[in-house]
């Protein structure tokens, strides 16, 4: 997921220009890239005229399939090889589950690069996070999972596959820089055995590539279509896995707002018990020894009265701020950008907001989106050692994506402590997704993705 643009300021006044995160795209496209696959395809659909043109767009696609293809199927040929050879030392176990986990990865990336150049939109069928960490664990999980064997077998294919794709794009294009390519280089052959002595030939070759381009841009498009499908085909789920996940999740997901109940209901017992009920206890004996005093010492009574009214002021705020951890009023009259603004200008750092939304959204998602944030906000403020952090929300479709990453240590571990249990337990009862990395040293970033559709 790619964040949107930010603004130049945040809610508490400070300059963006001082404000450096380790994620953030223009300081690390790498780790950009791989903590996020739609990152690099979309940076290339942008390229100057590739999105305007469809041709363009197919003719990139087809050209990216060779080396993407060929990558892949050395990453795969060596691994298994090495792996099974090895795998007496038990070593080899381990290059093998790794071999998974890249071509696991792989598959997601082309779901990415489906989706951003023909809008082909394949679920994916894994939970995939970039959390470092497990990797190995994970991809023996699904070792015995046959979507995992078809995204195997895609990437396999890919490699022929691109090589027919680059050739269908190149072909034509050889002709249209014969010209070029004969002025600098002199004698050459664009095809068919065909040698260019002299310009004449060179300008015949030009008027060639120019009659082909109609023929060849159709089979482009046509080879895009069908390579849209394939990857449907394979890198999609069947009806009957789509089934048999959907009730997994449906299960998980039950048991899933239970557990987010019952913790809010535990944080909710233990701050009135802890907070407001201690005050009220207080507050009544001390009116009790008010009243025993008022007829024999006035003053003392009206001293304790008076400490009972800066009391009373105390729980009111404590129960303002207990109803908003439940449900803030802000974020019912005002939504979503107002409420994380307000929550943004209580936190002690900078925080840059950068909510983008343009209608009001369902009730359930402005909370589990607000309570995200809040979560989040505080672990920074309580864990991280950042001296910033940055809030991204915005709409793509039917979804909200949401993003929180601060320049903090890093090293933080979603398992300790129950908060992040229980919004990733709020994400799962709504079907969306918690993406959690925090390397050593750069800084923490939350992703999350829920449907609003």
């Amino acid at each position: 997921m790619s964040l949107p643009e930010r603004s130049t300021t945040n809610p508490n006044g400070h300059d963006e220009s001082l404000l450096k995160f380790p994620f953030d795209v223009r300081n690390d496209k790498v780790q950009g890239a791989i903590d996020d696959p739609n990152l690099i395809w979309s940076t290339l659909r942008n390229l100057p005229g590739v999105r305007s043109w469809r041709i363009l767009s197919d003719s990139l696609f087809m050209l990216t399939s060779f080396p993407i293809g060929l990558l892949w199927f050395i990453v795969a040929l060596i691994g298994f090889i090495v792996g099974g050879a090895l795998s007496f030392l038990g070593v080899g176990v381990l290059i093998i589950a790794w071999t998974f986990a890249l071509l696991l990865w792989g598959a997601q990336m082309e779901r990415a690069r489906l989706r951003i150049f023909l809008n082909v939109n394949v679920g994916s069928p894994h939970q995939w996070s970039s959390t470092h960490g497990n990797i190995v664990k994970r991809s023996w999980q699904y070792i015995r999972n046959p979507q995992v064997w078809r995204d195997i077998v895609y990437l396999l294919i890919l490699f022929p596959l691109g090589a027919l794709e680059l050739a269908l794009v190149v072909f034509p294009l050889e002709f249209l820089l014969t010209p070029f390519l004969w002025s600098v280089g002199g004698v050459m052959s664009p095809g068919f055995g065909w040698t260019i002595n002299n310009p004449i030939e060179a300008m015949f070759a030009f008027v060639v590539g120019l009659v082909l381009i109609v023929p060849f841009s159709i089979l482009i498009n046509l080879g895009a279509v069908l390579h849209g499908q394939l990857g449907l085909l394979l890198l999609g789920t069947s009806n009957e896995e789509a089934l048999t996940e959907r009730v997994e999740v449906l299960t998980e997901s039950r048991s899933a707002v239970m557990r987010a109940m019952h913790m809010e209901r535990r944080r909710i017992e233990r701050d009135l018990h802890d907070g407001a009920q201690q005050r009220l206890v207080s507050l009544a004996m001390d009116l009790g020894r008010a009243r025993e005093k008022l007829e024999t010492d006035p003053e003392g009574a009206r001293r304790i009265i008076d400490e009972s009214h800066e009391q009373a002021k105390k729980v009111l705020t404590e129960m303002r701020e207990l109803v908003r951890g439940i449900h803030p009023a802000v974020l019912t009259d005002r939504g979503l950008d107002a409420a994380i603004s307000a929550i943004a200008g209580s936190v002690p750092i900078p925080v840059e907001v950068d909510v983008r939304l343009d209608e009001r959204l369902p009730e359930e998602v402005e909370g589990t989106a607000y309570f995200v944030v809040v979560e989040s906000l505080a672990n920074v403020t309580k864990h991280s050692g950042a001296t910033a952090a940055r809030v991204a929300i915005f709409r793509d479709g039917n979804w909200l994506r949401i993003t929180i990453e601060d320049n903090g240590r890093g090293g933080a571990d979603p398992e300790q402590g129950s908060g992040m249990r229980g919004l990733r337990d709020r994400i799962a009862a709504l079907d969306g997704s918690f993406a959690f990395v925090s390397p050593e040293g750069r800084g923490t970033r939350i992703s999350v993705e829920i449907p609003c559709g």
